[in-house]
Formats: structure tokens, C-alpha cells, sequence
């Protein structure tokens, strides 16, 4: 009976111990077990009527699995394309005059960032347009469309790299307290939040959730997060056909944003008169607005071309 008994505990304990390495192998943090609470025992001393006595206490603190989760969450949310995942600024190329500017006033833009998004400026945004828009470029005679591309390229100079790496420098870095009352400000801050959005894309899904019949639900979804999001990054921003639908929605963002104080990093192969042609002039002058003098216009080779040949 005892060698029965025996035996019953022995695998007991050891379906016991397989269940519970079962558990730790699907367990993504090791250090505190997925609680995201690390507890430490430390000596603490008391004082009372003059005695000193010694004792532990358990002191919590949050696991770094929190803040690794919470990261690649917002990164995830970010919505940075697959093929700009690597984009950083080490390893951004610096071929040509036109890529020492667009870098530098990244760089600039990104030194005071901190403050842009604390205080909430009236020129918050950075914009890289052309001097010589693709529309305009498109509406010449072919001979003359030829010259005008080779004088006043756009294309290739690494706008989106640079914007890119631009969104992951500020997810890995910036922090925000949000206010909880008018002049007062939360005690905790968090991460900034960053949306990164390809124009035609974008407008594309925008339209379809506007002739959606689901009452408007869908539209509010696609508009809400590009309001919500404390940095929107826009690429290539009036690629899309123009309609005077997608003026509307163009609107209702920009001018939300520009109300907000919320900030805008975005590129464009059109210039200053075109752009307002694809997107309105209401929400281009908005959007230039909020440059102030963060509005480069840049033109030079096309990388693409030059390294394919």
C-alpha cells in the first residue's frame, strides 16, 4: 500500500513539475513571470519609543517587460511601412547638397522637439516640398516635361528615409504629460503616439469609409486616428487624384491638427501652388502655415535612378 501511495505522489509531482514547465515556456518574461511586477526584499529600519528594531519589507516596481510591450505596441500602431523598418540616421546617405539639407533640418527639427510637443508652439510642423511640383512638371509639352524633370527633380532624395527614422526617434524618445484638467497636468507621462500614413493609401481608405453604410462609423475610425495620434507623419502628400471630396476630408484633418496644435511631418512632390491645387487651398494654407520656417523646398538627383545605373 505505501509503494502504491509512493508512486501515486511521485507522479503527482512530476505531472506537477511538467505542468509548470508547460507554463514557463509560455511565459514572455522570464524576470517576472508576464506579472510586470518585480518585488525585491530589502532591510528596513523602525524606530518606536526609542528602540530601533530591524525588519524587510517587499518593495514592487514595475517589470521592463512594461515598457518593452508598451514600445513595440506604439510601434506596431505607428503603422511604419516594412520597407523603411531599418530607415535611421546613421545610415541615411549623404550623396548630395539636397540630402545635407533635408538631414540637418531634421536633426534641427527633432532638437526641440521635446519642447514642441510640451508647449504646443504655433509653428510646430516640418514640411519638405518641391520647387518645382510634379503636377506642373506633368502639364508641360513632353520636350520640355524632359528638361524641367532633370532641372527640378524631386524624386529620390529620401524624404520618406528621413521621416521614417524621424518617427522612430521620437517613439523611442519623446514623452508626454497630457493635461487631466485646464492648467493642470497628469503626474505620469507616456509615450507619444505617431501615425505614419502614405497619401494615396490613406485618401484611398478615407473615400471607402466615406460611401461605407454603416452610418459614418468607418470614416470616424480612419479621422479620429490621425487626430488622436500627437505626431501625424503624411508621405508624399498630394499624390492622390484630386476630388473635391477629398478637399473636405484633407480639411477636416489639417485644420483639426492646426486647432489642436498638434504637429505635422510631411513631404511632397508638389510646390506650394500645386500642393494647394491637390489638396485645397483652405488646408494648404493651414499646413504651410504651421511651418512657419520649417518649410524646405528641395530639389536635386534622383538616388533611385543613379544607383540602379
Amino acid at each position: 500500500m505505501q509503494n502504491v501511495l509512493a508512486r501515486a505522489q511521485a507522479m503527482s509531482k512530476q505531472n506537477e513539475n511538467s505542468k509548470q514547465q508547460a507554463e514557463h515556456l509560455d511565459v514572455d518574461c522570464d524576470a517576472c513571470n508576464d506579472t510586470h511586477m518585480l518585488f525585491e526584499r530589502i532591510e528596513v529600519e523602525t524606530k518606536y519609543n526609542g528602540k530601533v528594531t530591524k525588519g524587510f519589507k517587499d518593495l514592487g516596481r514595475p517589470c521592463h517587460c512594461v515598457k518593452q510591450k508598451y514600445l513595440k505596441n506604439r510601434f506596431k500602431n505607428a503603422l511604419i511601412p516594412d520597407e523603411f523598418k531599418d530607415a535611421r540616421f546613421d545610415n541615411y546617405q549623404l550623396k548630395e547638397n539636397a540630402h545635407e539639407v533635408l538631414f540637418q533640418a531634421t536633426k534641427d527639427y527633432l532638437k526641440e522637439f521635446q519642447d514642441i510637443i510640451s508647449s504646443k508652439p504655433e509653428y510646430n510642423s516640418l514640411g519638405f516640398i518641391a520647387e518645382f511640383g510634379e503636377t506642373r512638371i506633368r502639364q508641360m509639352e513632353p520636350q520640355d516635361r524632359y528638361r524641367a524633370k532633370e532641372e527640378h527633380n524631386n524624386f529620390g532624395l529620401g524624404k520618406t528615409h528621413l521621416q521614417m527614422a524621424a518617427a522612430k526617434w521620437i517613439l523611442n524618445r519623446i514623452r508626454i504629460r497630457d493635461e487631466i484638467a485646464p492648467g493642470q497636468l497628469s503626474k505620469f507621462d507616456r509615450g507619444c503616439r505617431v501615425l505614419c500614413v502614405s497619401d494615396v493609401t490613406f485618401m484611398d481608405d478615407l473615400t471607402s469609409a466615406k460611401m461605407a453604410s454603416d452610418g459614418g462609423d468607418s470614416l470616424n475610425k480612419l479621422t479620429e486616428s490621425a487626430l488622436q495620434a500627437d505626431v501625424l507623419v503624411w508621405d508624399d502628400l498630394g499624390k492622390s487624384k484630386h476630388s473635391e471630396s477629398k478637399e473636405g476630408l484633407y480639411y477636416k484633418i489639417i485644420n483639426e491638427r492646426y486647432l489642436q496644435k498638434k504637429p505635422i511631418i510631411f513631404s511632397s512632390n508638389e510646390d506650394t501652388g500645386t500642393l494647394s491645387e491637390k489638396i485645397g487651398y483652405a488646408a494648404s494654407s493651414r499646413l504651410l502655415g504651421m511651418c512657419g520656417e520649417r518649410l524646405y523646398k528641395v530639389e536635386g538627383n534622383d538616388w533611385r535612378l543613379r544607383k540602379g545605373a
